[in-house]
């Protein structure tokens, strides 16, 4: 058995068309059915590249719609998040869909975005296989094996479950606090802020800030530790 990483620059499609913009993304979820598709999009960007990334999806010649269902700022590094929910037509199948329809079987998703290429995590019986899912993406541009892998290790991430847990337990106070420390430079090598200072500025007792500031810390460490100790494991062994 074994794993591999396939990338395909889909070349008469507006994925290929953003290799010249600072971006990335994820397919979540997509559906495809009388030539017309339905694809939940999930990108990050550059700030300055966003209005051109969404603008080039939209005027891609198959697409129908693009809806943007959510769209937020990522702290400090000059990116923006958003999911988009995309309709088109295609008179062909996707690249996913040609890999679904002939067996192949993605690992950890509907397929990334990358540089301007698709790429997929496949579990594949053997290289012959392999070499049948390279003729299979090459029709619809250059295909690069990223990876082959003899070891199967399924990727662990968190649940949706698992992520409402951890957001629950960040209350308005303790997520003020966190805000507050870490634009104070609270975080920061050496520290840009005391504690007593981030207090004062909360107007709060220096031990009501410690307080919430270390259990916020507690539930976040919990909630990642059990993931960085199942990498590692899967890494050593």
């Amino acid at each position: 058995m074994l794993t591999a990483k396939l990338s395909v620059t889909y070349e008469d499609d507006w994925t290929s068309s953003l290799a010249s913009y600072d971006v990335s993304g994820e397919f979540l979820a997509s559906t495809f059915r009388d030539r017309r598709y339905f694809g939940l999009f999930a990108l990050e960007v550059a700030e300055e590249d966003y209005d051109n990334v969404i603008e080039t999806i939209r005027d891609h010649e198959s697409t129908v719609s693009v809806d943007v269902i959510e769209q937020y700022s990522i702290g400090g590094v000059d990116r923006l998040s958003a999911t988009l929910l995309i309709r088109s037509q295609h008179f062909e199948y996707t690249p996913l869909q040609v890999l679904l329809h002939e067996g192949y079987i993605p690992l950890g998703g509907f397929g990334e975005l990358r540089n301007g290429s698709e790429s997929f995590d496949l579990l594949l019986t053997d290289r012959e296989y392999l070499s049948d899912a390279v003729e299979l993406l090459e029709r619809f541009g250059p295909v690069k094996i990223e990876y082959v892998s003899s070891d199967f290790q399924r990727r662990t991430t968190p649940s949706v479950t698992e992520w409402n847990k951890l957001f629950d337990s960040i209350t308005p106070r303790r997520r003020t606090m966190l805000n507050k420390a870490l634009e104070a430079g609270y975080f920061d090598i050496p520290r840009g802020s005391t504690l007593e200072e981030i207090a004062d500025d909360l107007d709060i007792a220096k031990t009501t800030a410690s307080q919430h500031l270390r259990k916020a810390e507690r539930s976040i460490m919990e909630f990642f530790i059990q993931y960085i100790n199942i990498s590692a494991k899967n890494t050593t062994e």
